[in-house]
């Protein structure tokens, strides 16, 4: 009787800890694919995702997948993608203007030829915390562009959102 008394009392302290522990995780969001995304040689958003802020607090915001391009010898690339408010804004894609929610790549005219139907890839990352006001909207927006290339997709795209309540102190 005392065992099962015990495994009951750790049973419900391990349930407990559930709670306690979904209650300290706020809120999360995720927009995956399409599986590819054609990236043309204008500015446009590829992707976007939609968030209610509960509360106060962070959202945390990171984009992933893998740029896939095809490149003839011969003639100069690149493609940036950002993350932002406001759709189509791909300003911090200015080289060495900085900025800490765009990347970009820039692909030689000495490069190889990639096989049609192929080309490469490179993976990529953005992760960005933005401050958040309770019962807001907010709308995030991948980005992108290319130019000089034949042809550029993303490859399983992902936008996710992690809401964070309140902020850490100094």
């Amino acid at each position: 009787m005392k065992v099962r008394a015990l495994i009951l009392a750790a049973a419900l302290a391990f349930t407990a800890s559930f709670a306690t522990m979904a209650s300290a995780q706020s809120a999360s969001r995720q927009v995956l694919g399409p599986i590819w995304i054609p990236v043309t040689n204008s500015p446009q958003a590829l992707q976007s995702l939609q968030v209610h802020a509960p509360a106060a607090g962070n959202l945390i915001i990171t984009v992933t997948g893998t740029v896939n391009y095809e490149h003839t010898a011969g003639t100069a690339g690149n493609w940036c993608l950002q993350l932002s408010y406001v759709a189509a804004n791909v300003g911090g894609c200015v080289p060495d203007a900085g900025s800490d929610s765009a990347i970009r790549d820039y692909i030689a005219a000495a490069v190889a030829t990639t096989t049609p139907g192929f080309g490469t890839s490179t993976p990529y990352s953005i992760v960005r915390s933005y401050p958040a006001t309770a019962g807001d909207n907010y709308t995030f927006y991948l980005n992108g562009y290319q130019s000089g290339l034949n042809n550029t997709w993303l490859f399983q795209p992902s936008i996710t959102a992690v809401f964070v309540q309140d902020t850490l102190q100094p």
